[in-house]
């Protein structure tokens, strides 16, 4: 099976890649910049070419625009990277049969506190990331072969800015002053366990649109709470706050209901404890000896 993968230079698309490589699947891996093949995917005529040229069998789109600033300041460039795309990504699964894998987001959920959401509840869209993600959505599904995956992730990269999980371990780790959402909640998954869950689903032959994330529903200071009781750490600086603290609206009540995947996948998601087990397994003091930004 023959895969070409979207985005494979970003925090998942690295995860995928290594999901890939273990599975013994040929991998193509492309990005608009430091991947073996180059290529901007909000440029249509360059990804219908690439379509053309390495002919797959699926399609792993991972691209994205996620700084939820920026898309907020820029709402053409959110709908040329996170929605149009899939307009010819659909097009082409449609046309070929080929299988396409479509990485979503959570953003869509301002109600609920520790509620988990599921694929049918109703959404809200709050700014211009959500509303973008959300078309995208609704252009791969389009496609019989394509299968959405909703969800939210955390990992480390080791290299350019600090991932929010290389951040948060950084915070503890020198117990900085920091502030703890306690009104965002979420289903954040590691991105090795969602790439491995992801290409189960693929195997099983799973599409339309999915929830894969933690089986958990947690807020984000009860993420960094329990990095610091993995690590025997104490928080001296932190203090509790708000997300509503934040310039740009954002949806927070995120959690997501795995139910329906679990279920074509035969076994558990990970529970807040696991992911954080995970992604501390993973980071490495190295990977931030340069200066942290938020």
């Amino acid at each position: 099976m023959k895969t070409l993968l979207l985005g494979s230079t970003g925090l998942l698309g690295q995860a995928v890649a290594r999901e890939v490589r273990r599975r013994g699947v040929e991998l193509r891996e492309a990005a608009r910049r430091s991947a073996p093949i180059q290529v901007d995917i909000a440029d249509d005529v360059a990804l219908c070419a690439l379509l053309d040229a390495e002919q797959p069998d699926l399609v792993v789109n991972c691209a994205a625009l996620v700084d939820i600033d920026l898309c907020e300041r820029d709402p053409a460039l959110a709908w040329r990277i996170n929605a149009r795309p899939l307009a010819f990504l659909a097009a082409w699964s449609t046309a070929t049969g080929g299988r396409l894998l479509h990485v979503s987001t959570d953003q869509y959920f301002t109600e609920g506190h520790a509620t988990a959401h599921d694929e049918t509840a109703s959404v809200s869209l709050v700014n211009e990331y959500a509303r973008s993600k959300f078309a995208g959505e609704a252009f791969a599904l389009t496609a019989a072969n394509a299968l959405v995956l909703r969800t939210s992730i955390v990992g480390i990269r080791g290299w350019e800015q600090p991932t929010f999980a290389e951040w948060t371990i950084d915070a503890v780790e020198n117990d900085r002053p920091v502030t703890l959402f306690s009104d965002a909640w979420s289903s954040s998954i590691d991105v090795a366990a969602f790439a491995r869950a992801a290409f189960d689903m693929v195997e099983a032959g799973a599409s339309g649109l999915y929830n894969l994330a933690a089986h958990e529903v947690y807020t984000k200071e009860q993420f960094v709470r329990e990095i610091a009781r993995q690590r025997g750490l104490n928080l001296t600086a932190a203090k509790t706050g708000s997300v509503r603290m934040l310039s740009t609206p954002r949806a927070h009540c995120l959690g997501l209901d795995v139910r329906r995947a679990e279920a074509v996948l035969g076994y558990g998601l990970p529970h807040l404890a696991d992911v954080v087990t995970s992604v501390l397994q993973q980071y490495r003091p190295s990977t931030l000896q340069r200066e942290i930004v938020s």
